[in-house]
């Protein structure tokens, strides 16, 4: 006969069996901290019946890929699960256990690369825009290509802006690869461009995305020096003219008295009584080849 604490402790977990027997009440159990948290130990308590609904219970909550990625938010789940395995002697229970360590698993090598792939989305885009005839140009690394260096405020480069400016700058024409440094201390993004790009036009786009500072690196004589820049410059310097849309009627008044000619061509027009300035390069131009 169990204890009556014991009792006590396999009818409070077959009770959040039944609980999980139901997929929409699975959600109120994965929010219970206090089982969430006492549920690997769970694993290795005295009493069979407890492991045997323990291992049901997770049997449920590993069904479903979401309810699974939320049990793996305990750190000590997968761990207690291995160490269970080789504990449980009951064939059935310890097949199960397995079961629920391969699912979880499964799920966690899932997560790992859906991380990977949202790293590598500005790449794969870029590719994707390529393969259906995009306006993006990109080809190999070859002799006529460049390196262009630029650093960022590591306080201001936070991963969003990360992310943007690799957008845009892989969509960028004459653009060939981008490679953005550990993010920690001083973070960088390395370019290779073909040569016709130039560092302003980078830094240009850069700004575009929301940075209000970044400096350039070029290596002189080995020694690296920086050449900041900052987006209230570029703006400074980008201003709109306002150019007249006809031409001003005092254009076309000329003084004759700050006109050079030649004294053929005065008396010519004088003769004439100034019949304009076409006569008078007329009979210049006769007089003078011919």
């Amino acid at each position: 006969m169990a204890s009556p604490s014991g009792a006590d402790k396999v009818k409070t977990i077959r009770a959040y069996y039944k609980l999980c027997q139901k997929v929409e009440h699975r959600p109120i159990v994965l929010k219970d901290k206090m089982f969430f948290t006492t549920l690997p130990s769970l694993l290795f308590d005295e009493s069979p019946d407890v492991v045997r609904y323990v291992v049901k219970i997770l049997l449920l909550l590993t069904e479903q890929a979401d309810d699974a990625e939320v049990l793996l938010k305990s750190e000590e789940l997968l761990t207690a699960l291995s160490t269970a395995c080789e504990k449980i002697t009951n064939p059935s229970v310890n097949y199960n256990v397995m079961l629920i360590s391969s699912r979880l698993r499964a799920i966690q090598n899932s997560i790992k690369a859906r991380e990977e792939a949202a790293v590598l989305e500005p790449l794969v885009n870029a590719v994707k825009e390529m393969d259906k005839g995009g306006t993006l140009h990109r080809k190999f690394v070859g002799r006529k290509s460049k390196q262009i260096v630029f650093e960022f405020d590591a306080e201001e480069f936070n991963e969003v802006l990360k992310r943007e400016v690799e957008r845009s700058l892989l969509k960028k024409k004459g653009v060939i690869s981008v490679y953005l440094t550990d993010m920690s201390t001083h973070p960088r993004a390395v370019l290779r461009t073909s040569p016709t790009i130039e560092a302003k036009e980078i830094a240009q786009l850069i700004f575009s995305c929301g940075c209000e500072y970044v400096s350039q690196i070029v290596k002189v004589e080995g020694v690296e020096e920086k050449f900041e820049m900052y987006a209230s410059d570029f703006e400074h310097k980008v201003k709109e003219v306002d150019y007249p849309e006809y031409l001003d009627d005092e254009l076309m008044k000329v003084d004759p008295t700050n006109c050079v000619i030649t004294n053929e061509m005065a008396a010519h027009a004088n003769a004439n009584g100034g019949n304009g300035w076409f006569n008078s390069i007329s009979s210049f131009v006769k007089t003078s080849f011919w």
